[in-house]
């Protein structure tokens, strides 16, 4: 499953993202990870919720990112969810870029029975409709 939090800044789609990761360490059987842009929220996890910083890895468009995730699923067959916060200041995207990402991650939730969760900034009126069904309420 692929899901998306949509919000201008501030809104606290970052805060939320963290309350849910948190709360699903206590509800999931494998691993979670949570990639953010930047080193801000380590200590604001769970210890047991792998943390990694994208912009340590050089990630520069959304095959990098792709390859990116590709390599932590491939090290830890494990992971249940992966959390991604701020996915436009990681990897630079339009909506024709992002529904690409879509249809990659989608395989890979397939693949191998995970979940993402994505926060982006942006208002939920400027996602395209046929976008709509991948956001959270």
């Amino acid at each position: 499953m692929v899901n998306f939090i949509c919000g201008k800044k501030g809104s606290g789609k970052t805060k939320k993202l963290i309350s849910m990761a948190n709360d699903d360490i206590n509800n999931v059987n494998g691993d979670i990870v949570f990639i953010e842009s930047k080193k801000r929220h380590t200590l604001d996890l769970n210890h047991k919720i792998r943390y990694i910083s994208a912009m340590d890895f050089n990630i520069r468009n959304i095959e990098t990112f792709h390859g990116f995730l590709c390599g932590i699923i491939a090290e830890d067959y494990d992971i249940e969810k992966i959390y991604i916060d701020g996915l436009y200041k990681i990897v630079e995207l339009d909506f024709y870029l992002l529904e690409k990402l879509i249809d990659d991650l989608e395989t890979i939730e397939k693949d191998y029975k995970m979940e993402f969760i994505i926060s982006m900034e942006c208002s939920e009126e400027e996602v395209p409709n046929k976008m709509k069904k991948y956001l959270m309420a």
